[in-house]
């Protein structure tokens, strides 16, 4: 099946936000990461499939990781087949899934906070972090788990993942949300 891409920055809906439009052939046994090769392939290599934030639909529904060195995803076991855009651009060919720069991982814990604060009090936001590093209010990076520092991810349930919009939701075997309408 031939699924078209519309490859740019912020948000490519928009026709003055495409970068280019590609078209890549997929199955709905490819993984997420499988499909990010071929988009990174089809638009000439100057991307990598791990800079590649894919989305898809009228709300932006993510694909697969959601920032650099996201560790909540593995790309390579989530298959195409686990969401339903592959029945949807059968539906309406038209319709094209997204692929833009990923953006970097939100601040670590704690930073963002003691930044605000100093940003608040007219003193350096950097030089605040520094301080409240050495005082133990905010971990080393060196403690951290990815994707700021070098520590195990800690195991996140797949319920919450799918809560988080990380995976896609999983219906009983013989339901589909395309087709099976509940009154």
């Amino acid at each position: 099946m031939k699924v078209g891409v519309r490859v740019g920055f912020h948000n490519v809906a928009r026709e003055s936000s495409t970068l280019q439009v590609l078209e890549v052939d997929v199955v709905p046994q490819d993984t997420v990461l499988g499909l990010k090769q071929k988009v990174a392939a089809a638009a000439g290599g100057a991307i990598t499939a791990d800079d590649l934030l894919l989305s898809f639909g009228p709300n932006d529904r993510h694909i697969g990781r959601q920032y650099v060195k996201d560790p909540a995803v593995d790309e390579g076991k989530l298959k195409l087949e686990q969401y339903s855009l592959l029945s949807w651009i059968q539906r309406f060919p038209h319709w094209t899934l997204s692929a833009r720069l990923l953006p970097a991982a939100p601040p670590a814990p704690g930073v963002a906070i003691h930044k605000a604060a100093a940003s608040a009090e007219q003193k350096d936001p950097d030089t605040a972090v520094m301080d409240a590093r050495a005082k133990g209010e905010i971990p080393k990076i060196s403690d951290l788990p990815a994707p700021w520092g070098t520590q195990p991810s800690p195991h996140i349930p797949d319920e919450e993942l799918t809560r988080a919009g990380y995976l896609p939701p999983r219906f009983p075997g013989t339901f589909s949300p395309l087709t099976d309408v509940v009154a």
